[in-house]
């Protein structure tokens, strides 16, 4: 799933940069939130300690996100390329879009500040479960839907950062403490049904103009999605599209893909002669982002990414018991 989503996020660029479009990329950003959500809530049954996850998500999201900062600001200084608008590129707002504080230089990382903010909700949101059951993580997760439109909320940190679609972490928690109630009421005839209508549903929403209604259904369709994905039996016929190897591939560098993506775009927009149909341009894009992105995006993760995750789970398994 996150492997479709990391395609669906260049597909979405690929168009804004061809003609004008009222939708903006949300939606795979809210699948991956709600995969996030699920992953952690795994990985806190397992070990519910609290430094240790936040040590594991620091090594997890800082490494390629200093890179990728690194990287553009070294284009920036000796190509005068940037994404997007021309931001600052000072030490001190260099070191703040490093360490996920803002998201000036690589608008797409905003979801990763929305991230670091979900820490600590995930940790509060699990702590409930444990002692106090489903009832008060439903609620905060009614608490963050209801104000999921308020303006000084959604826009609490500033610049491109949404908070909006936040409670969405704690959704894919639900799912995971809970999903096996969903598969185990469906008949394994209804599940390619359910699965189907939770698609179309996601793809419909996906490409309207983004508003917390639009963003509800999409993280009910996301959790939906997951639930059955994890839960759902193997064999489905509705499962398979998940477990081929080339969304698998896509998968592993989904995250160094999502930081990298935009700079694809943008070198294939420096590049490519794009004066054809809006359709064509955003195909041409799209291929061609596609082949920009995809081998930076495994260097990264295979020399950035795999070496830090495996050197916090080193830190961790030293730690004394």
């Amino acid at each position: 799933m996150r492997g479709y989503a990391a395609i669906s996020v260049l597909a979405f660029h690929a168009c804004m940069l061809s003609w004008d479009m009222i939708a903006g990329g949300m939606a795979p950003v809210v699948v991956f939130f709600v995969l996030s959500g699920f992953l952690l809530a795994r990985s806190l049954d397992r070990d519910p300690d609290a430094v240790t996850f936040v040590r594991h998500r620091m090594f997890r999201l800082l490494p390629a996100a200093i890179a990728t900062v690194f990287l553009l600001t070294v284009l920036y200084q000796g190509f005068d390329f940037y994404v997007g608008f021309r931001p600052s590129f000072d030490p001190l707002n260099v070191i703040l879009n490093a360490l996920l504080i803002k998201s000036d230089i690589n608008g797409v990382m905003w979801s990763l500040t929305v991230e670091c903010v979900a820490v600590p909700v995930i940790l509060i949101s699990h702590a409930l479960l444990r002692r106090h059951g489903t009832t008060p993580v439903w609620i905060l997760v009614a608490v963050l839907a209801a104000i999921s439109s308020w303006g000084p909320y959604v826009h609490l940190l500033g610049g491109f950062t949404n908070l909006g679609p936040l409670y969405a972490f704690i959704a894919g928690l639900l799912v995971q403490a809970g999903g096996t109630t969903l598969t185990d009421a469906l008949r394994p005839s209804r599940l390619t049904t359910v699965a189907a209508a939770a698609f179309v549903v996601l793809v419909i929403v996906a490409v309207r103009k983004q508003t917390a209604i639009t963003i509800a259904f999409e993280t009910v369709c996301a959790s939906v999605l997951v639930c059955l994905a994890a839960f759902g039996p193997m064999k489905a016929a509705a499962l398979r599209p998940f477990d081929v190897e080339i969304a698998r591939f896509y998968g592993r560098i989904s995250y160094s893909f999502y930081l990298l993506h935009m700079i694809g775009l943008g070198i294939a927009t420096h590049l490519l002669p794009l004066d054809q149909p809006p359709v064509i341009r955003a195909a041409i894009l799209f291929l061609a982002g596609l082949l920009i992105t995809t081998p930076a995006a495994w260097l990264m993760w295979r020399f950035i990414e795999v070496p830090f995750i495996n050197l916090g789970r080193k830190r961790m398994a030293m730690r004394p018991a």
